[in-house]
């Protein structure tokens, strides 16, 4: 027996009222990859959230965007405050967690450090032969604005700009 739209809608909100009930927050959440310490879980989470970001079409990366504009724009001021607050301690963990205390990757490890050092100058030398009109004239300006806002010190350590 076909049910007519109606019905069928009624049906669907049904199913999904019951469902809602039956799992509800009144027992713990299921918790994925039980073997895993609380830090490795969180690692884990952080590196399939980026595999789903990168795989995201570009419709798909433009409609979380407008989703997340409308979203922050309907906060409150205590929310924004703590969102504030949040971000500001992830960064901070972020940085601690990214920190130069553990060794940097060496590029071409057979090499030695002259090898290395000769090879990346070539690379360099050739990356800006290959670069465009348009390409240099935003470096020019970028390095200009960047020499700008070094304090002295700093000034007195860099080669003039270009």
């Amino acid at each position: 027996m076909k049910l007519s739209p109606e019905e069928q809608k009624e049906k669907r909100k049904e199913y999904q009222r019951e469902y809602y009930e039956r799992n509800r927050g009144d027992r713990p959440r299921k918790i994925l990859f039980p073997n895993l310490t609380e830090e490795e879980r969180k690692e884990k989470k952080r590196e399939v959230n980026k595999r789903y970001r990168q795989n995201m079409t570009k419709e798909q990366k433009e409609k979380l965007k407008e989703y997340n504009k409308r979203y922050r724009q309907n906060m409150t001021e205590e929310q924004k405050e703590e969102r504030k607050v949040k971000r500001n301690e992830y960064q901070r963990e972020n940085y601690e967690r990214n920190r130069g205390d553990r060794p940097r990757r060496i590029l071409f490890p057979n090499l030695t450090e002259e090898e290395r050092k000769e090879k990346k100058r070539e690379d360099n030398k050739r990356y800006r032969q290959n670069m465009t009109k348009e390409q240099k004239k935003k470096l020019k300006e970028y390095d200009k604005r960047r020499y700008q806002n070094m304090i002295e010190e700093q000034k007195n350590k860099t080669i003039t700009p270009l």
